[in-house]
């Protein structure tokens, strides 16, 4: 699998992380799972889902952090981002904040949960 170097704003880092000064390795590990964590929420299209319009034409990321990405993952991003008439980039800051969101709501406390259940429930 290829990689590509994305940039994360500090900003959606330190939502992503939930640290005022995210450790790069972690953000390698965490930024994958908020974009597949997005795209299974793709369905529900919950308010704050699509990137904001109120976003639109602001400012490129200037700060941050280089982040390895998977290429797969990326192109997948690429293609949501056209649908979505915005820039891959400011999708790929949007679900950083969307996982930090989510995580603070309890949201992905959840999700864990009822995949253990179904986990339990096929088991048996």
């Amino acid at each position: 699998m290829s990689e590509v170097q994305v940039k994360l704003g500090a900003l959606a880092a330190q939502s992503l992380a939930a640290d005022p000064d995210p450790d790069p390795a972690r953000l390698a590990l965490l930024l994958p799972r908020a974009v597949r964590f997005y795209f299974e929420e793709r369905e529900d299209e919950r308010s704050g889902w699509r990137y904001p319009p109120f976003l639109d034409g602001s400012p490129r990321v200037r700060d941050g952090q280089q982040v390895d990405f998977p290429g797969d993952l990326w192109q997948e991003l690429q293609a949501e981002a056209e649908r979505q008439g915005v820039a891959p980039e400011d999708l790929l800051q949007h679900t950083a904040f969307y996982y930090g969101a989510a995580r603070d709501e309890g949201r992905l406390t959840q999700r864990i949960a009822e995949g253990l259940r179904r986990e339990e429930e096929g088991g048996r």
